[in-house]
């Protein structure tokens, strides 16, 4: 019997709105928020069961039941970005806003990878993604910060960010127990904490060096304020900036 694809779902905290989340007040209101999913295949609708999600940065764990079906509770307010992987489908993410309080409720909707046919030359407009890369390689001209494709991030055989984060000049892993965070050495206030971008919204509270390079298609590494451009940078910002870009951001 063929084994059933499982699915692999990570929460990674950033992030603003903007596809179709459906918010529904907390009985009881708490402090806490939550998150009430359906994996689903885009396609079909059919359930995707069995996948397992996790939340970076913290223990949590769950499966999807027979209807497709998960919950993780007990969360802060804050900005997450829910990221799906599964066999057989695409790296797809959504960028998800949660409050005190809240409960969010949606159905994720997973596209089935597509067999890969002849290459068609299309001339036309720039789709969302083609402009934000062409961005990329225009900063990358300037010659400030470091950068790498997605080609460069395969080159190097990376499993997570951690791996392609080692021996950046500037840039340190420091490690307790196995969680590990990314400091910059070149900041004017010393050795600190980098902030974290994600296809360009805010993700420091949660950004993590474990996070895995499946779907990321470029990486820009700024070790100090004066080295990083000024749509990255915080209005406190006294550090360097990871940015992120990955396949099926918004």
């Amino acid at each position: 019997m063929a084994r059933r694809a499982h699915s692999i779902v990570v929460l990674l905290a950033i992030g603003t709105a903007g596809f179709g989340i459906r918010s529904v007040p907390a009985q009881n209101a708490v402090s806490h928020a939550g998150i009430v999913g359906r994996i689903v295949d885009l396609q079909s609708r059919s359930p995707i069961r069995d996948a397992y999600i996790a939340l970076l940065g913290t223990p949590l764990r769950a499966a999807t039941d027979s209807s497709g079906r998960f919950a993780v509770d007990s969360l802060r307010s804050g900005t997450y970005v829910l990221q799906a992987r599964a066999t057989g489908y695409e790296v797809t993410s959504w960028v998800i806003p949660l409050h005190d309080g809240e409960l969010l409720e949606q159905a994720f909707e997973l596209p089935p990878v597509v067999d890969t046919l002849a290459p068609i030359t299309v001339e036309g407009r720039r789709t969302f993604f083609q402009q934000r890369m062409g961005e990329f390689n225009e900063r990358r001209q300037t010659r400030r910060g470091v950068f790498l494709t997605e080609e460069e991030i395969h080159e190097r055989r990376a499993a997570t960010l951690m791996d392609v984060l080692r021996g950046v000049p500037g840039v340190r892993l420091s490690c307790r127990v196995g969680n590990c965070v990314v400091e910059m050495m070149r900041s004017a206030r010393g050795i600190c904490r980098a902030d974290w971008v994600v296809d360009g919204f805010p993700a420091t509270e949660s950004g993590t060096p474990h996070l895995p390079v499946v779907g990321i298609v470029g990486i820009e590494i700024y070790r100090s304020p004066g080295e990083t451009p000024a749509q990255f940078l915080k209005s406190d910002s006294q550090c360097g900036v990871i940015v992120i870009w990955t396949k099926s951001g918004p």
